[in-house]
């Protein structure tokens, strides 16, 4: 059974005056707001998607009491022992207001960066006592842009309670306030996770942030995140390093967006390009080794990552879902030549575009293109008549999440009817040539080993088969996988076989999925 959590929200990066006010004047810190746009329809005609925003959504689908107002201040502090018995502690949703203190109401200077993560300790030791002090206790963060740093801050520096959470240097602060509180899960959006980056031509700009600090700018740069990340020099910022109390790696989720275009901050948008989403590289915003996935929104505004249906339905598979899917390709190697092609034309290597949609949601949880400078890659060497990957032959498509199983669709079966959890993989493998002496794409654009749509159904107990897939372009029914025994941890592992025309190319590739009970 999964059990739920109070789950408490970290805003991101304010970096005016103004941008404070705006954020002190918002409740729920922007949590709270909704969408209505949504670019998909017949015709000449558009379409409109209304996302009520994540609290709300919250509320509705899985019980979480709001904490303004009941148990909190109306300055938003939690209230020691306010959380009544007959209300569940675990399904309590705070916000963490930490820029209050800098609005002009109050006016006081802006704290350096870790003290920051100080103030995001003591909420969470205040939102403890709140909820009675169990000996449970413990907490799921969701937080967005730098939010996810302030909470890594946290999470993974082994010196933050020896050092920034000292009694002794927080006087006034009592210390039982100081005392480490559990974190069960980490979900982010749009975090800087390696930092914040320009492109090209304005490489000497990252220079001047990172010697010079600008607006508090420097706690984006690399050489300041190691420091307050407790990593060494040779790290790269999105080195993950839990703490005791901190989640594990497999337990964070980092949600990333590949829509620079819509980015309300059209000078920021100019400065990092298209591969982002707007502000942050899409190539630096996740957690190293940690699941991902990527979706069609912008940093903020009314087209962002926050306040977007598919950013919803990741958090809350991700936060509520018992069941854990990951998608990987186990490549043997490549041979064959598409037409067009001859032996002047060198397999160089691979792109794999990927795309996740569950039934009943609008959007895809999960696509990485060519487009989006998001597709997999992988590199080839030549190996007598056939092509070998270099390095691992797995590649891992993608980790997602599903309410599955007899105990945890009530939901899914008034919407379906059936007994399965169903999705589908947008599956396409390309590949790319190089000729001597010049470099050449030398196949037709839209060329490819594969490119299909496969259809998975995960049954719950009273199913007939725990497990059936379809390949829509080549199978006219459903299909039983290959069942092989599962290491340690894994639910069940099954292995689809490619349809037969991408085998030509791709021989002994098989696409595997592990089912993983999720908590």
């Amino acid at each position: 059974m999964n059990t739920p959590y109070p789950i408490v929200y970290v805003r991101g990066y304010a970096m005016t005056s103004k941008a404070v006010e705006e954020t002190f004047n918002l409740p729920y810190y922007g949590f709270n707001l909704g969408s209505t746009q949504c670019r998909q329809g017949m015709g000449r005609d558009p379409e409109m998607h209304i996302f009520e925003s994540p609290v709300i959504r919250l509320m509705k689908d899985h019980d979480y009491v709001d904490a303004f107002g009941r148990f909190a201040s109306t300055q938003g502090e939690p209230i020691p022992d306010s959380v009544p018995t007959g209300t569940d502690w675990r399904r309590t949703l705070w916000i963490f207001r930490y820029y209050d203190p800098e609005a002009a109401l109050f006016d006081e200077a802006r704290p350096v960066f870790p003290q920051y993560a100080v103030q995001l300790l003591v909420f969470l030791n205040k939102v403890r006592l709140a909820c009675g002090g169990p000996d449970d206790f413990g907490v799921n963060l969701v937080a967005h842009s730098m939010g996810g740093l302030i909470s890594r801050c946290y999470l993974q520096n082994p010196r933050f309670l020896e050092e920034y959470a000292a009694p002794d240097r927080n006087p006034g602060v009592a210390p039982e306030l100081l005392q480490p509180v559990k974190v069960q899960k980490l979900f982010t959006f749009g975090t800087p996770h390696r930092g914040i980056r320009f492109r090209g031509g304005l490489a000497p700009v990252n220079w001047v942030r990172e010697m010079t600090g600008g607006m508090r700018e420097d706690q984006f740069t690399p050489r300041y995140m190691r420091r307050y990340l407790g990593l060494d020099d040779t790290d790269e910022p999105h080195v993950y390093r839990p703490c005791a109390y901190a989640p594990p790696v497999e337990r964070t989720f980092s949600l990333v967006g590949t829509n620079a275009a819509d980015y309300v901050v059209g000078g920021s948008r100019l400065a990092v390009g298209a591969k982002s989403d707007g502000l942050v590289l899409t190539e630096n915003a996740y957690v190293y080794s940690g699941p991902r996935a990527y979706v069609h929104r912008a940093h903020s505004g009314p087209l962002g990552i926050v306040n977007s249906e598919e950013g919803y339905q990741n958090l809350r598979r991700f936060l509520f879902g018992n069941a854990s899917f990951q998608a990987r390709l186990r490549f043997g190697h490549v041979s064959g030549r598409l037409p067009g092609t001859d032996r002047r034309d060198v397999l160089r290597y691979l792109t794999i575009e990927v795309g996740i949609a569950i039934r009943g949601i609008a959007g895809y949880l999960d696509m990485r293109n060519e487009r989006e400078f998001t597709a997999e890659q992988m590199p080839l060497s030549a190996a007598g008549d056939h092509y070998e990957p270099e390095g691992s032959r797995d590649r891992v498509l993608y980790t997602g999440y599903l309410f599955a199983y007899r105990d945890h669709r009530r939901e899914h079966r008034a919407a379906s009817g059936d007994a399965y959890s169903r999705w589908v993989v947008d599956l396409a493998i390309k590949p790319h040539y190089e000729r001597e002496r010049r470099f050449s794409n030398s196949r037709f654009e839209g060329d490819h080993f594969l490119d299909d749509r496969l259809e998975l159904a995960l049954g719950d107990e009273t199913a007939d088969k725990p497990f059936t897939y379809r390949w829509q372009n080549t199978d006219t029914i459903m299909r039983d996988p290959v069942e092989e025994i599962p290491p340690d941890g894994v639910r069940a592992r099954y292995v689809i076989e490619l349809p037969r025309p991408a085998r030509r190319y791709l021989e002994d590739v098989q696409l595997v999925l592990d089912v993983i009970d999720w908590d």
